[in-house]
């Protein structure tokens, strides 16, 4: 069996449903509108949209500061 290796020039990425949980939202349409509206950057794969996990990790301490 092959040996997974990790591509350090790929990004680490989440699914909809797992940036939408990061970000707080309850279900995933308030991420998607938001992606709709040009506010949230993100590529499709496979027909499935993915966000970089830096980015939405930048995105949950802007809008949710501790």
């Amino acid at each position: 069996m092959a040996k997974f290796v990790r591509d350090p020039n790929i990004p680490d990425l989440l699914s909809l449903r797992e940036a939408a949980a990061e970000l707080g939202y309850d279900s995933k349409q308030g991420l998607l509108n938001r992606v709709a509206r040009g506010e949230v950057a993100c590529v499709m794969v496979g027909g499935s949209y993915a966000f970089r996990a830096t980015l939405i990790a930048e995105l949950k301490a802007a809008e949710r500061p501790d």
